[in-house]
Parts: C-alpha cells; sequence; structure tokens
C-alpha cells in the first residue's frame, strides 16, 4: 500500500493507493463510538458491483449503516438530489452527528461532499473513489459542488475528507470508456507538472487499459502526489497555483453545460478537448513549441475516446464559458502549455482566438 500525505495543518489527511486494500479501513478510521451513523453516498450499479465489500468492513465500525442510492449521471449534482440526500440524512443520523462516505465516482464524491460541509455546518467525510477519474481527481483536494443550469460546479465549498482510500480493486470492473476517462486527467498531471508521466503514458497507454496492476498504482500514485503538493501549498485557490489544475477544464466545463449535461459528452472527453483547444491557443500565441503541442494532440488522441461536437455549436460553449469561476474581474482566464511539464495562468484571451480554436483545433 502507498501513502500520500496532503499537508494541511489539522486539516491533513491521507491518500491510501493499493490492490485490494478496502479491508484495512477499520484499522485506519475510529469513530467516537460504536453507535455513529455511517451514511453511505453511492448508486445503484456502485452498490451493486462493490457495496457488499465496503458494507462488510464498515460492519467492524458502525452497527448503523445505510446505503444511500443517487442517480447514476451528473444531473445527480442538482438542488433536488442534495436536498433529497440532506433530508434522508437528517432522518437516519437525528440525534447522533454521522459520518458521510462518498462511494463511487466524482458525481458521488462531489455531492456527498457538499452535502458533508453544509449538514450541522459540517460532518466528517471519506472518499472512497470508484474510477479511475475519481482516485486521480476529484477525490482529492477537498472541491465539493454541485451544478446549476448555467455552469458546472459553480455551487460549492471547500471541505477537505478525513481520508481517501483509492482501491484499485474497485477499477477491475471499469470498462473501457471510464479508464479513458480517468487517463485524460493523467495526462493533464503530465502535461502541467511531470514530463515524465507524460511519457510513461506514451509508451504504457494499453497497459493502463488492459487494468495492469502496476501501471495504474503508478499512475494514481504519481497523480495523487502532484495534486496534493498543489493542493497544500494553494487549498484555496488564492495564490493562482491551484488553478493549474483547471488545465483543460475552463472550456471543458463550458461544453458539458452547452450539453445540459445530458451526457453526449463525457467529462474526460470535455476535459480533452479543452486541453488540445487550450494548447491550440498556445500555439497560436507562440508560447508552445510545434512539437510538444503535436505529441500533446497525439496523446490525448491515443487515451480518449473520440469526441462529437457536431451539436455543440460554439455561440453556446462561449455562454456557457461567461459563467465559468475561473472569470477574475469580468475577464476570462486560461491554463495554457509552455512546454510538457509546464504551464502559465493567461488572462483576457479575445474571444475571436477561444472561437477559432473551438472550430479549428484538432478535436
Amino acid at each position: 500500500m502507498k501513502v500520500v500525505k496532503v499537508n494541511l495543518g489539522k486539516r491533513s489527511y491521507r491518500i491510501y493507493i493499493g490492490k485490494n486494500i478496502i479491508g484495512k479501513l477499520s484499522s485506519l478510521i475510529s469513530p467516537p463510538t460504536h453507535d455513529t451513523p455511517l451514511f453511505v453516498v453511492t448508486n445503484k450499479k456502485i452498490n451493486a458491483l462493490h457495496g457488499a465489500r465496503l458494507k462488510k468492513v464498515l460492519k467492524l465500525i458502525s452497527k448503523k449503516i445505510l446505503f444511500y442510492e443517487i442517480p447514476d449521471s451528473e444531473k445527480a449534482k442538482s438542488f433536488p438530489v442534495y436536498i433529497k440526500t440532506v433530508r434522508a440524512l437528517a432522518r437516519f443520523s437525528r440525534k447522533t452527528k454521522p459520518f458521510v462516505f462518498a462511494f463511487g465516482g466524482g458525481v458521488v464524491g462531489d455531492l456527498a461532499g457538499f452535502v458533508a460541509s453544509a449538514y450541522r455546518r459540517g460532518v466528517p467525510y471519506i472518499q472512497v473513489p470508484t474510477t479511475l477519474l475519481a482516485q486521480v481527481d476529484s477525490a482529492i483536494g477537498g472541491k465539493v459542488a454541485i451544478d446549476i443550469k448555467e455552469a458546472k460546479n459553480i455551487v460549492g465549498d471547500f471541505y477537505q475528507p478525513r481520508m481517501v482510500i483509492s482501491d484499485a480493486g474497485f477499477l477491475s470492473t471499469l470498462p473501457e470508456k471510464e479508464l479513458r476517462n480517468g487517463l485524460v486527467e493523467i495526462v493533464k498531471y503530465g502535461i502541467i507538472k511531470d514530463r515524465a508521466l507524460f511519457a510513461f503514458l506514451e509508451k504504457n497507454t494499453q497497459k493502463i487499459l488492459k487494468h495492469n496492476q502496476d501501471a495504474l498504482e503508478h499512475v494514481v500514485s504519481r497523480s495523487s502526489g502532484i495534486k496534493a503538493a498543489v493542493v497544500a501549498k494553494d487549498e484555496l485557490d488564492v495564490t493562482g497555483l491551484r488553478a493549474t489544475l483547471n488545465f483543460g477544464h475552463t472550456v471543458g466545463h463550458a461544453m458539458e453545460a452547452a450539453a445540459r449535461y445530458s451526457g453526449s459528452i463525457t467529462h474526460g472527453q470535455a476535459v480533452a478537448a479543452g486541453m488540445i483547444i487550450a494548447s491550440f491557443i498556445a500555439l497560436e500565441k507562440k508560447m508552445i513549441s510545434c512539437k510538444d503541442y503535436k505529441r500533446i494532440c497525439t496523446l490525448i488522441k491515443k487515451v480518449t475516446v473520440k469526441i462529437k461536437l457536431r451539436k455543440m455549436r460554439p455561440e453556446n460553449i462561449l455562454n456557457a464559458l461567461s459563467y465559468d469561476k475561473k472569470f477574475t474581474h469580468g475577464f476570462n482566464r486560461f491554463i495554457l502549455p509552455k512546454k510538457i511539464g509546464r504551464v502559465k495562468i493567461v488572462d483576457r484571451i479575445p474571444e475571436a482566438l477561444i472561437k477559432e480554436a473551438i472550430e479549428g483545433a484538432p478535436i
């Protein structure tokens, strides 16, 4: 088992990475009493596949456990689902402070974390991510949120979990499409911070897609370490360092919002498109070499499911982009690559150039 620490003073926690490590949970967590209610937010699919394993472990911790299922889509991150979940938690825990578990992918983690942050002005929660995407990104760092029609993740908070259990055993049931979604985020880490990780992905994409254990643990561990280090230095996104983690997400989130979270484009596909578009802008601004630009586009296309944007109009993407949280004082903010392993925050990208990139980038 590998361990990565997120150093945040009193809010510090550890990320545990390995195969079949969920069984060690009872030795890692110590709720106040055996009567602490454990409220597990999940979805029907994850509960059916892995719920029994987690429940067996949780019985060693508490005798009061509830698995609460939410819809299996981005639309679960909505006010109606949020209110239903909070009310279910209130009815379940009543007079006792509960412990919340986020057991699933990024949608589950974002919603469960937001619920935990608000209920009783904050109750402890643990992330148990079951997708590659969640293990390397959304489960780490404390950003919790829900969506509104206008923009993704715009209603949220910073609320750190007590720990993250990244059990690679859960990844064995992931279909290739979901592995590819996670790989996109790992490519992001390579571009913003780690040229060696980028090169590893160029050589080992197929191993990861075939569930090679060593390759998976390596990329999860390295990605977790990169994000943990960034979060430790800029937890609340104040200095701009944490903003670099949003490479590809500026336009990516706008695409998801423009698609009305319909599922016609996955988060991984949207971020992949967003990274190519940001790299195109960097090339047009002569910030990045043509060689690195081509390597970035080649690897992104290698790892992602083909993106179809025929039904997504550029003006709708631009409109959604105007609601992005990264706007400051009315101006847009993009993270652009200078080379593989280094990015730069750039404000005030002309709208004409953004539109040109959306329409002309080799997505």
